[in-house]
């Protein structure tokens, strides 16, 4: 059985961390393990794996390495871990938590410190920009979406100088183009996703919408960069939601289910 890996630390920070991993796991027909890596001692990690039932291996060594390589292992499909200490933080990715969404080609959940947090997953948010690469990351959720009785909205946004020549107000949607579109980048979901579609900035709208359709998770696809000026959506969608965010590798087709690239 596949295994989503929620990595724990000493702050409270652990409890929605290991409650996002459940949810994660229910929807993809996993189970959930634990990981933490200690330099002194364990008591807060330890007391909030015992408190959900969920099994906490404990290692030492460099943080994110040992992240990294328990990630690696071949049964894990997903690492959900804290995004940063503080909401306001200057980063919106901690050191850690941006070596392991970097360092490792599989989802990774991000969790941010005041993360609204359900135990079930009823509705993921999945930001479509129209283009192959991105479209194809969130795909294996998608599919899995229909067998967990998981909501999917395929969110795209028109930049105010893209604006379809049939229509100026793209809200009311127009079903011929919506079936184009979803027929184009997103035909593992037909009749079964709902589009919406709205008109602005990408990187304004998607936390917005995301709590607007009161979704419990966004599903992205990036290039695993997230440098200044690189990656605005992403940046965007990791310093403003209050829901976890699952970063997608675009370069590898992850088959959630097996947990092996494809």
């Amino acid at each position: 059985m596949t295994t989503v890996l929620a990595a724990l630390d000493n702050s409270l920070a652990g409890n929605p961390v290991l409650v996002t991993a459940r949810a994660l796991a229910r929807v993809l027909g996993a189970r959930v393990g634990a990981i933490h890596v200690t330099a002194d001692h364990d008591g807060t990690a330890r007391n909030v794996a015992e408190a959900a039932g969920v099994p906490l291996r404990v290692v030492s060594g460099p943080v994110a390495d040992r992240l990294i390589e328990a990630g690696q292992d071949d049964d894990v499909i997903a690492v959900v871990i804290g995004a940063r200490a503080t909401p306001s933080g200057r980063r919106p990715l901690g050191s850690t938590a941006f070596a392991v969404a970097t360092g490792l080609l599989k989802p990774v959940v991000v969790v941010p410190p005041d993360a609204h947090v359900r135990p079930e997953f009823r509705s993921v948010l999945v930001p479509l920009e129209g283009t192959t690469s991105t479209s194809l990351a969130p795909r294996s959720i998608v599919e899995l979406a229909g067998g967990a009785k998981l909501d999917v909205i395929a969110l795209h946004v028109h930049e105010e100088d893209e604006i379809p020549a049939f229509t100026d107000q793209p809200q009311h949607e127009d079903a011929a183009w919506a079936q184009e579109f979803l027929e184009r980048y997103c035909p593992w979901g037909i009749g079964t996703v709902r589009l919406e579609r709205r008109v602005g900035r990408r990187d304004e709208l998607v936390p917005l919408v995301a709590e607007q359709t009161n979704c419990d998770l966004i599903a992205l696809g990036w290039a695993q960069e997230l440098s200044p000026g690189r990656a605005p959506v992403i940046r965007a969608a990791l310093e403003r939601s209050r829901v976890p965010v699952m970063l997608v590798p675009v370069h590898v087709r992850s088959h959630l289910r097996e947990g092996v690239p494809a």
